[in-house]
């Protein structure tokens, strides 16, 4: 009997004790599920902050052509739009010409709207002092146009240039394509265009350091800087209606009047005084007037033969720009009294 009680006694604590593991093995099944889940939510915690980091990056100033096509003018707010000059005709001779002084213009622009003075695009239409416009559309891919189309009254014209994609507006007259996004107003009454450029302080500064790197280039002239006169001669000329043949640098250029460059600079006379002139690659030559570059352009109309030859000359180490137009025998050289194309080539010989 002793033995059966004994018997009933342990298999009762065994019982007992197997029940109690149990209930500890699931207490640890607990405390590791809940553990795994707060690690998994705290890494997806991080996860999810360094995705927002990531996603925080500097703004575009890239334009969406496409978009502003469409009346969708986000793309254009990263970024203050200030007028930067303006292209004018102040019938001095000069044709048009683009004047930085010009600056008291104002764009407001906002996500569906763009206005400036009379002008208004709302919705791929133009409207004029708030009457909706005959608009024409225009978009190569690289710039887009969108104009009114009137047949008997003054017509508008908003083109939008995204970086690097015009040379015809430069504030520095360095040569080279546009390093901001520009946005230009043509009114036909006037043949007046206004030019509005966006703030990009990251373009500047990589725009100055570049600018700086180039500028330590050896010599008076290099072919960084004859790349970049080419570019506003070409520019330059349309404003004159005028085309102009470079010299090479290898093939003498044959004027219209029978003068031959630059052989012939050893005939000229400058300021009608025997002067020592020549052709000097980098402006270091042993000349009075060391010649860097010669554009000429032979005139078309009446009385012919005429032309028009620049040479473009270091005179004791300082830029200077000849000009003969002389139509027969030998040639006489003289300082051009274009503005424009002064200062355009004593900026690209300082830089």
């Amino acid at each position: 009997m002793k033995k059966i009680l004994f018997s009933v006694v342990s298999l009762m604590v065994l019982v007992m004790l197997a029940a109690c593991g149990n209930k500890v093995d699931s207490n640890k099944d607990s405390i590791s599920k809940t553990t795994k889940s707060s690690s998994s939510a705290i890494s997806m915690g991080f996860s999810r902050k360094d995705d927002q980091s990531k996603g925080s990056s500097s703004k575009s100033i890239k334009m969406n052509l496409s978009a502003i096509q469409n009346g969708n003018f986000s793309s254009l707010l990263n970024g203050d739009w200030k007028m930067i000059g303006a292209k004018v005709n102040y019938h001095k001779g000069n044709g048009l010409e683009f004047d930085t002084s010009q600056v008291d213009g104002q764009l407001s622009i906002s996500k569906d709207k763009i206005v400036d003075d009379q002008l208004t695009l709302e919705r791929r239409s133009l409207m004029v002092n708030g009457e909706e416009e005959v608009t024409k559309i225009q978009n190569n891919g690289k710039t887009l146009s969108i104009s009114t189309e009137n047949d008997d009254e003054a017509n508008w014209e908003l083109t939008f240039y995204p970086i690097g994609t015009t040379t015809e507006y430069q504030v520095d007259s360095n040569g080279g394509t546009n390093k901001q996004n520009l946005i230009t107003v043509w009114m036909s009454n006037n043949n007046y265009t206004q030019v509005f450029a966006q703030d990009n302080p990251e373009t500047s500064n990589t725009s100055s350091t570049t600018s700086d790197k180039k500028g330590k280039q050896s010599g008076l002239w290099n072919t960084d800087k004859d790349d970049k006169l080419e570019s506003f001669i070409s520019q330059w000329s349309k404003t004159m209606n005028q085309d102009y043949q470079k010299y090479d640098g290898t093939n003498e250029l044959k004027v219209s009047t029978g003068m031959s460059y630059p052989s012939d600079l050893a005939n000229e006379t400058v300021k009608g005084q025997q002067a020592s002139i020549g052709w000097s690659k980098d402006g270091k030559g042993s000349y009075e007037y060391n010649v860097v570059a010669i554009y000429n352009h032979n005139g078309t109309l009446p009385p012919l033969p005429n032309r028009i030859t620049y040479c473009f000359a270091f005179h004791n180490g300082k830029p200077v720009v000849l000009v003969d137009q002389s139509r027969d025998g030998g040639g006489d050289f003289e300082e051009t009294q274009n503005v424009k194309l002064n200062s355009g080539f004593n900026e690209i010989a300082k830089n």
